[in-house]
């Protein structure tokens, strides 16, 4: 955290900032404005007034609901920083869940798919984690592909990128298939926050009046792109266990094993070929 005398200054001196404007969102803020050498000493802040317009812009769009990822450009995942905007997701700490349980393979050597990749920090992750997988990521989005080989750029991991509405355009098969598909219910969907809504991309989020749309394509189709004693990964919403259960019994898969999150709630879901 910044020191106290530099965030009253600012409280003090910017008066677009109210009462529902966290500490946290300021600290962050002033650190993106001002680079952390020039924050050490207060004085040297006093006349940057350049800078002091850059941070309130950012105040100034935090205050319209956006969030702090896309006014900076990067969100924190796993073990590195993301590029963000627009046309991707916000990695969420949730989803790290599937990053540790593809850690925790035995096997060095695998191939693996990241359908619906987004921003690319589930697949970069892992491929930075273990640099011997053949890792392949894939999405819809054109813009949000983009985003991913950026930041598998930034990174230099060797991930093969594949324009595709979920399986349509793989032509091969893999050790581990994994997604953080969409699954939110069109009801849920209304509900969510504004910074959200208006910010992220619905067609990353909503997933069919029930929110299962997503789930049904993937767990109707993975099993032709697995290899033997290959496996699923999947994300799920904290309130699907007992959904995501019948849709794979209703597909024929008996052994379904979830994991909980650190907040205790079930949100990975694995199954393997041979359920």
């Amino acid at each position: 955290m910044l020191d106290n005398k530099i965030v009253q200054y600012f409280k003090d001196n910017i008066k677009l900032i109210n009462k529902s404007f966290e500490r946290r969102d300021l600290d962050i803020l002033i650190r993106y404005a001002f680079d952390n050498e020039k924050c050490k000493y207060i004085e040297n802040i006093y006349n940057d007034y350049y800078r002091s317009s850059v941070l309130k812009f950012a105040i100034r769009r935090r205050l319209l609901n956006e969030p702090i990822s896309q006014i900076i450009g990067y969100r924190k995942f796993w073990k590195s920083t993301f590029f963000v905007d627009k046309n991707v997701l916000d990695p969420r700490p949730e989803t790290e869940l599937l990053v540790e349980k593809v850690l925790e393979l035995p096997n060095s050597k695998l191939s693996l798919i990241d359908l619906g990749t987004g921003s690319g920090c589930i697949a970069i992750s892992i491929a930075r984690e273990r640099p011997n997988f053949e890792v392949f990521a894939s999405d819809i989005s054109y813009d949000a592909l983009k985003v991913a080989k950026k930041n598998s750029n930034f990174y230099q991991t060797s991930i093969t990128f594949i324009k595709s509405d979920w399986f349509t355009k793989i032509d091969r098969k893999f050790d581990v298939i994994i997604a953080n598909p969409p699954y939110i219910s069109k009801k849920e969907y209304n509900n969510l926050p504004l910074c959200i809504r208006r910010f992220e991309p619905k067609i990353a989020l909503l997933a069919g009046p029930k929110g299962l749309d997503s789930f049904e394509i993937i767990i109707n189709q993975f099993f032709k792109y697995l290899r033997p004693k290959g496996m699923l990964l999947l994300e799920i919403g904290s309130t699907q266990k007992k959904i995501i259960e019948k849709i794979f019994h209703y597909n024929g898969y008996s052994k379904i094993e979830f994991f909980r999150d650190l907040s205790g709630k079930y949100r990975v879901v694995c199954v393997k070929k041979d359920a």
